[in-house]
């Protein structure tokens, strides 16, 4: 098994998480200075609004191949679908991300996510689409980004450095949330007027322009790394994570919330919408449009408030508020309400997600960086699967306020003990660090 470097084993870089308290103040949305990470960022998001008409668009024709009575359970093998690709190859794309050229490897993401969007496009268009035909083009699209996944984050500290990461971060991981702004409400009324394969249609033409862009660039060469067997390099990534129990809190905390309310929620939200307000047709997608205001407010606040210290306790914070504001919306019964604790979800989404995001990315040493980024997207990505399935499963028998709202309780009492059993997630001190990667 590969060592530590003497630089990695004694923090002489600011890698450590102990760096990132002690830097200099920070320059407001640093990260838009690299003119690189500027277009990235522009670009991904136009892809990243894509997405967030194709997930709208998706909900809607499920519910009107199934049917409502049946549209939970197909919502949730929806998600099952999308996210199984994660749960088997997470762990690979991470390896894939430490040997390879990382703007090669998102190529190839993004070319399957591409087709991925042109297959669901066009089979709607020409009216043979099915559930199943849904069903086997979103295992390609999560195929597409679990491979890519971690070679976009690290590809990200490729562009922007250390300094700059955290900023870069929440910038992305509002472009995912800020995507719920503008898809969801394009969709919306795309459907209205054109119906879904237009809609697809239009999604699948937002790839072109960031795989375009990372076909030109050019970064600055990988240094070459030595090429281990991959069982041993994803041990290695994973025992790294293992023998900081910080980070691997920080993982747990994310992967607690993914397996009980993860990405089955927002598809779900169709159905609630349809129900809770049915004289309002736009219901669903300006929920999803709320989550993406919280997603810009989270942004702000991380750009101009102070970094927190006791990372382990701002992450458990940010979790409890998200499953707080998710079991405010199963009771909400005016749609004022319902949009200001998804505005909240959205805000306390970006938080919890930056911040760990960063915390893994400045904790890892430059050689095993994309491991530990694939391990954080097995837990945060990867165990979705299991959410489809669950949490699909008890709103085909609870119906969709009960089976979210008290899957929301039961993680807020999972956050509490783990809040009260892990030392770590209380300290402000920084991890310790081990003295090899096992």
């Amino acid at each position: 098994m590969a060592e530590l470097t003497e630089r990695e084993r004694v923090g002489a870089t600011p890698a450590g998480i102990g760096g990132i308290a002690a830097a200099p103040p920070k320059r407001r949305f640093a990260a838009l200075d690299v003119p690189t990470f500027r277009w990235y960022w522009i670009l991904g998001w136009i892809s990243q609004t894509g997405d967030g008409m194709e997930n709208v668009l998706r909900g809607y024709l499920v519910v009107k191949l199934v049917g409502l009575a049946a549209a939970p359970f197909w919502l949730g093998m929806m998600v099952f679908a999308h996210w199984v690709p994660f749960t088997l190859f997470s762990l690979y794309g991470g390896t894939l991300a430490d040997r390879y050229d990382t703007r090669k490897v998102q190529i190839v993401s993004q070319v399957l996510l591409f087709a991925a969007a042109v297959g669901v496009a066009t089979t709607t268009l020409t009216g043979v689409v099915t559930v199943w035909w849904i069903f086997g083009l979103l295992l390609v699209h999560g195929l597409g980004g679990a491979i890519g996944n971690p070679a976009r984050q690290t590809l990200i500290h490729r562009i922007v450095g250390k300094e700059k990461l955290l900023s870069a971060v929440s910038l992305s991981s509002t472009t995912q949330q800020f995507s719920q702004v503008i898809g969801p409400a394009i969709a919306g009324f795309i459907y209205l007027a054109f119906g879904a394969g237009v809609g697809f249609l239009v999604n699948s033409l937002t790839f072109i322009p960031l795989l375009g862009f990372l076909a030109v660039i050019r970064l600055a060469p990988m240094e070459r790394r030595e090429r281990q067997p991959v069982i041993a390099a994803v041990r290695e990534g994973l025992d790294f994570v293992r023998a900081r129990p910080l980070l691997g809190s920080l993982i747990a905390i994310e992967t607690t919330t993914v397996i009980f309310i993860g990405h089955t929620f927002s598809a779900l939200l169709v159905v609630f919408a349809t129900e809770r307000f049915p004289s309002l047709p736009l219901a669903y997608p300006f929920l999803l449009v709320a989550t993406g205001i919280g997603a810009i407010l989270g942004a702000v606040y991380l750009a101009y408030a102070p970094e927190a210290r006791r990372k382990g306790l701002f992450v458990t914070a940010a979790a409890v508020l998200n499953m707080a504001a998710i079991l405010v919306l199963m009771f909400a019964g005016q749609y004022a309400i319902a949009f200001a604790v998804m505005v909240v979800a959205g805000l306390a989404a970006v938080l919890m997600q930056s911040v760990t995001n960063t915390t893994l990315q400045l904790s890892a040493p430059d050689r095993i960086r994309g491991r530990v980024m694939g391990a954080y997207s097995f837990g945060s990505q990867g165990m979705r699967v299991v959410n489809g399935p669950l949490l699909g499963g008890l709103a085909t028998m609870l119906g969709v306020p009960l089976a979210v709202g008290g899957s929301a309780a039961f993680v807020l009492l999972l956050l509490g003990a783990f809040a009260l059993a892990i030392p770590q997630l209380r300290s402000s001190e920084a991890p310790a660090t081990a003295r090899t990667a096992p």
